[in-house]
């Protein structure tokens, strides 16, 4: 796995929600944002990435999911705990490219980049985020990628 280094993270009008969910579930967990997002006037626009915020081996997971909205602001209950940020970037990061056999390679990816942090004797900055794309010609991929410094 090739990583590369200093690249970054950079979206307008993302909506962030904390949740914690078993990793089989993740879909379901995006699906309920999408849902709390859209039942309050927001039109989600197919940006969808993810902050692991506990190692990936934890039988439940606790991640702080991202979506991008058309809308240049959002207003929700306070109860719904959703936070929107009309500008998101996270400089300065290590990132790998997953291609397919997504839930196959995530792991490997994960201890890819931990070791790329030890070996090099870099300083973790961020969690782990993990971000669905998609290429010109329609086909998915993930990018998974973890700030550093050193």
């Amino acid at each position: 796995m090739n990583i590369t280094e200093n690249r970054m993270i950079r979206h307008r009008n993302v909506a962030s929600k904390r949740y914690s969910f078993v990793p089989a579930e993740i879909g379901l967990a995006f699906e309920d944002f999408r849902t709390i997002l859209q039942t309050h006037g927001a039109n989600v626009d197919g940006r969808l990435f993810f902050t692991m915020l506990n190692e990936p081996i934890a039988e439940v997971m606790t991640a702080e999911l991202h979506m991008g909205i058309k809308e240049n602001d959002l207003t929700v209950p306070a109860e719904e705990e959703v936070i929107f940020r009309s500008y998101f970037e996270v400089k300065g990061l290590a990132k790998i490219r997953l291609l397919n056999d997504f839930d196959e390679q995530s792991q490997a990816a994960y201890w890819a980049l931990y070791n790329h942090v030890k070996k090099d004797n870099l300083q973790q900055k961020t969690p782990v985020f993990v971000e669905y794309k998609q290429a010109p010609d329609g086909t998915t991929y993930v990018e998974m990628s973890v700030g550093v410094s050193g």
